[in-house]
C-alpha cells in the first residue's frame, strides 16, 4: 500500500472514531443532588426525625448509586440513618417511594455509602431525604437515633450540588422524639400527610433549613436506532473506500 493510500485510511479511521465518540454522547452522565457533605453549625439531637431536601428534584429516569453524608460526631457511640426516596407533589406533601440501605454514623465526618433500596430507578419529580433511625423490612421504625447530620438554620444561601435552578432547602419533622413510627412505601409527610413538617411561618426552630447530605446517580441509556444507522453506515464507508485504494493501489 502507497504512502497516500496508508494517510487516506488512517484519516478515514480517525472519523469514524470520531463519529463513535460522537454517538455515545449521554449514554450516561453522573448526577448530584442536595447539599454539600461539610460540617455545619448545628446539630438536632431529637430522636427519629425524617428530612427532606427540598431544594430540586432527581433528574426522571436516574438510577441512584450513593448516599453522601457528614456526620457530626457529637453523641455517644454510633447513630444510624436510612436514606429515603420521595415524589413531591410540588405542594409541599411528600410521599415515600423508596427505602435505601441503614448507615451507622460513627462521628468520622465526610462519609459515602451504596443507597441500596428498590425501585432506584427515579420517576418524575422525586427527591430524597432520611430518617435519623433504622426501620424493619416493611417500613415501621424500630429504632431511633439523633445528632447524626448537621444543618445550618436559616438555610444556606446559594445553589445547592445539582447546581443551577436549586437551593440548599430542606424540610423536616417537628422535634418530637418517635414522633415517626413508619416510612413505609407510601407513607405521606406535609400538608395533609400521614406526619407534618415543620412550619416556617412559626419562625424558631421551625423555618427549613440545610443538611449535609446529598446523593449521586446515573442516566444510562442506549443509543437511538439513528445512531447505530450513522455507526453502521461510516463502517460500510470506510471499508469501501479501503477496498478502493487498495485495488487501486495494486493496478498502479
Amino acid at each position: 500500500m502507497s504512502t497516500q493510500n496508508l494517510r487516506v485510511v488512517v484519516r478515514l479511521v480517525t472519523l469514524l472514531s470520531l463519529v463513535f465518540a460522537l454517538s455515545l454522547t449521554g449514554w450516561a452522565s453522573s448526577l448530584n443532588q442536595g447539599s454539600s457533605a461539610t460540617s455545619r453549625a448545628d446539630n438536632d439531637g431529637f430522636a427519629g426525625g425524617v428530612y427532606i431536601y427540598n431544594g430540586g428534584n432527581l433528574t426522571n429516569g436516574e438510577t441512584v448509586t450513593l448516599f453522601n453524608w457528614f456526620d457530626f460526631g457529637t453523641f455517644t457511640g454510633s447513630s444510624d440513618l436510612t436514606p429515603l426516596l420521595f415524589t413531591s407533589n410540588g405542594s409541599g406533601t411528600f410521599t415515600v417511594a423508596a427505602i435505601g440501605n441503614l448507615e451507622t454514623v460513627d462521628g468520622t465526618g465526610a462519609q459515602s455509602q451504596p443507597f441500596g433500596g428498590s425501585p432506584l430507578v427515579t420517576g418524575t419529580n422525586w427527591t430524597f431525604g432520611f430518617l435519623e433511625g433504622g426501620v424493619t423490612s416493611g417500613g415501621v421504625v424500630d429504632v431511633t437515633t439523633g445528632g447524626g447530620i448537621p444543618f445550618n438554620s436559616p438555610i444556606d444561601g446559594g445553589q445547592g450540588v445539582g447546581g443551577t435552578g436549586t437551593t440548599n432547602d430542606w424540610v423536616f419533622t417537628p422535634n418530637t422524639d418517635g414522633a415517626v413510627t413508619t416510612v413505609a412505601v407510601g407513607t405521606t409527610f406535609g400538608a395533609n400527610g400521614t406526619f407534618a413538617l415543620n412550619n416556617p411561618g412559626l419562625g424558631g426552630f421551625n423555618v427549613d433549613r440545610t443538611y449535609s447530605a446529598n446523593v449521586n446517580g446515573i442516566i444510562s441509556g442506549v443509543a437511538e436506532p439513528g445512531t447505530f444507522s450513522l455507526i453502521t453506515g461510516a463502517g460500510l464507508v470506510l471499508a469501501g473506500l479501503f477496498r478502493y485504494r487498495y485495488v487501486r493501489g495494486r493496478r498502479d
